[in-house]
């Protein structure tokens, strides 16, 4: 199965969700992949509960609402996401190919 997009962002922690929007601002469409059944990486994962201290204009934010707070702003452009592993990569011209084992094949029908 080929999926055409504008972009694919690997990872859907943090710093995933926050290219989603930084490209959404600039009217590239994303897809995003990952391991984990549900977004957020390790913040969602590990340690939902923990305070972050680093985060611009927040004196402290727990990661679970850092990822909320993250799916609240890039909603509007409407990211797709796999729940997969990244098994290759080629380089085909201007194209990328990535070769994906899927875990949930239902997902395929939404793609």
């Amino acid at each position: 199965m080929t999926i055409k997009t504008d972009a694919v962002i690997i990872g859907a922690g943090p710093s995933g969700l926050f290219q989603v929007f930084e490209l959404g601002l600039l009217d590239i469409h994303a897809h995003v992949v990952d391991s984990l059944p549900q977004v957020g990486g390790q913040c969602a994962e590990l340690y939902p509960d923990k305070p972050i201290y680093d985060i611009p204009a927040l004196p402290v934010c727990g990661a679970q609402e850092l990822v909320d707070r993250l799916m609240e702003q890039i909603a509007p452009f409407k990211p797709e996401y796999i729940d997969a592993v990244v098994d290759a990569y080629e380089s085909v011209g201007v194209r990328v190919v990535l070769g994906v084992t899927v875990r949930d094949k239902s997902q395929l029908d939404t793609i």
